[in-house]
């Protein structure tokens, strides 16, 4: 593990790097996608201002030089001019009528006023009050610009409007002509500016109109909507105009309609990069994240092997080193009789077999990780075969002080491979008297259940706990209070195990020492552990 920790600790290190400079990058260009689409709505912005203006330019003139100017001609028509016999208001309506000024209905006072005398003259029935703040507003005007010649001006109050024209100036005083409007007066006038003649170049618009580009609307003095172009409100751009020295305190608004926004910035306006940072955020950190995970699982899987490679060494130097001692006996001489040369060439035959199952062990769990296992199943008697594993384990067991017991029912017949079935009731009498406690007996059974054929080896030692019954059958596994004894284990012998034994259709399991295979009642923890193989009869269905 000391030689990993260094590859380790650099490989994180470079990948927390990248996930920073990855975090540093996509937060740049988030930074420089927010720039730019705050340039492009600023652009926007000009453009609607300017937009605005032409709007306003053209409102003037649709006012002033239309709607106003021919007001002025229709008053004189009716109070400047000597009369023809006819009513004022005929005469009025006539020269409406000749001008086209259909505003005349929407006029609420048409006026006449001399200077200094202050004499006024009006069209019709006139409110007073209504006269005399229009012809009080119109003198404070001209008092304070006494030389003023031929001039146009719009006062307003509330929704009311007037417009004074000084005919003519003279040393004894001087005609101003007016009238009042009613805001609804100025809807024409402001729609045909507002329709009539595009407020941006059509080069900046695609080819769109005012009204696929803009919602326009005009306020009074008090904040009434004199003119709206849309009903429906919209968010988007807004830009605002106030003409109040031009147009009696008239306000302009633009607001551009979000669809529209792409059409007036060259490539449209930039998405928000936010989604894609967030995601390659994402991509980075999950990337360091299994690459962690990988090198946990590197290094668990490197103490494994390593535990294994110590574990195998340990268990093949045992026996060798046996082997190694008779054999030099033997061929040095050194038995003083016959009993002790059969007793050495017994250890030496009994420590071959012990190899001999630690190398089909290694093999077998070897050729289980590249392929399925290559079973030859048979019908075999299984009381049989493990009464022929226990009678030639028998003299292992006994050696470690440890007893066998059979508690085997004959005629329990199974389609299975006798060979890796072998091995595998070989692998668990093993455990049983490695782990069981010396001077104790292992049972080894063989019962027919509902179904199946059980098969269980019992032992005498401490058992295992509930919580690793299910860990111990993986490979390289070992319980913590084995790993730090002196049992020798390579962790592999229980995977072969399941993995034999499934591939037959079976099951295994280990449960508490001292109760019949199968059973499930509870009751006082007894030492050992039982571990229960479970394999289907002919005929029967598979578990």
């Amino acid at each position: 593990m000391a030689g990993h920790r260094p590859r380790w600790t650099f490989t994180v290190a470079l990948l927390a790097l990248t996930a920073a400079l990855t975090a540093a990058l996509g937060y740049e260009a988030w930074s420089a996608g927010r720039s730019r689409a705050a340039l492009a709505a600023e652009s926007v912005r000009d453009q609607t201002y300017i937009a605005v203006s032409n709007f306003a330019l053209e409102a003037r003139r649709e006012v002033e030089f239309e709607l106003l100017d021919d007001g002025i001609e229709v008053v004189e028509a009716g109070l400047g001019r000597p009369g023809d016999g006819r009513p004022v208001m005929e005469r009025v309506r006539e020269a409406a009528r000749l001008r086209r000024w259909d505003a005349v209905d929407e006029a609420e006072l048409l006026f006449r006023m001399e200077f200094p005398d202050g004499a006024v003259s009006v069209v019709g029935d006139a409110d007073p009050e209504l006269t005399a703040w229009a012809t009080q507003a119109v003198a404070a005007y001209f008092r304070e610009r006494p030389d003023d010649d031929d001039v146009r001006t719009l006062f307003s109050s509330g929704d009311r409007h007037v417009l004074a024209h000084q005919l003519s100036h003279e040393s004894r005083g001087a005609t101003v002509f007016g009238l009042v409007l009613t805001a609804d007066a100025f809807v024409p006038a402001l729609a045909r500016a507002f329709d009539e003649d595009d407020l941006l170049p059509p080069a900046l618009t695609n080819g769109l109109g005012n009204r696929e580009l803009f919602v326009a609307r005009v306020r009074g003095p008090g904040g009434r909507i004199v003119y709206e172009s849309a009903a429906d409100a919209t968010s988007g751009i807004f830009v605002e105009l106030d003409l109040a020295e031009r147009l009696g305190g008239m306000t302009f608004e633009l607001r551009v309609r979000p669809e529209a926004v792409d059409h007036l910035v060259a490539g449209g306006v930039p998405g928000s990069r936010l989604p894609f940072v967030l995601a390659l955020l994402l991509l980075a950190s999950g990337l360091l994240g299994a690459a962690v995970w990988q090198l946990r699982q590197e290094a668990a899987l490197a103490a494994l092997r390593e535990d294994f490679v110590s574990g195998v060494s340990h268990q093949l130097r045992t026996p060798l080193t046996q082997i190694r001692m008779f054999g030099e006996t033997l061929l040095l001489g050194r038995v003083r009789n016959a009993e002790e040369r059969e007793r050495a060439a017994e250890i030496i035959v009994d420590e071959a077999k012990r190899l001999t199952h630690q190398v089909d062990n290694v093999l077998m769990f070897s050729q289980g990780l590249r392929e399925p296992l290559p079973l030859n199943p048979v019908r075999t008697d299984l009381g049989v075969l493990v009464e022929e594993v226990a009678e030639g384990f028998e003299p292992l067991a006994l050696a470690q002080g440890v007893a066998i017991e059979r508690n085997i029912e004959p005629g329990v017949v199974c389609l299975i491979d006798a060979e890796a079935t072998r091995q595998v009731v070989l692998n668990l009498l093993d455990n049983a008297v490695k782990y069981g406690a010396g001077g104790t007996h292992v049972e080894v059974g063989v019962r027919r259940t509902a179904g199946a054929a059980a098969v269980w080896i019992e032992d005498g030692g401490p058992g295992v706990p509930r919580s690793e019954r299910d860990r111990i059958f993986k490979p390289y596994v070992r319980l913590d209070r084995d790993r730090k004894s002196a049992t020798a284990g390579s962790g592999i012998g229980l995977a072969v195990v399941r993995e034999v034994i499934e591939a037959q259709g079976g099951s295994v399991r280990v449960e508490e020492g001292g109760r019949e295979p199968g059973a499930r009642e509870p009751g006082a923890r007894e030492p050992g552990a039982r571990f229960v193989i479970e394999l289907p009869l002919p005929g029967a269905p598979e578990a």
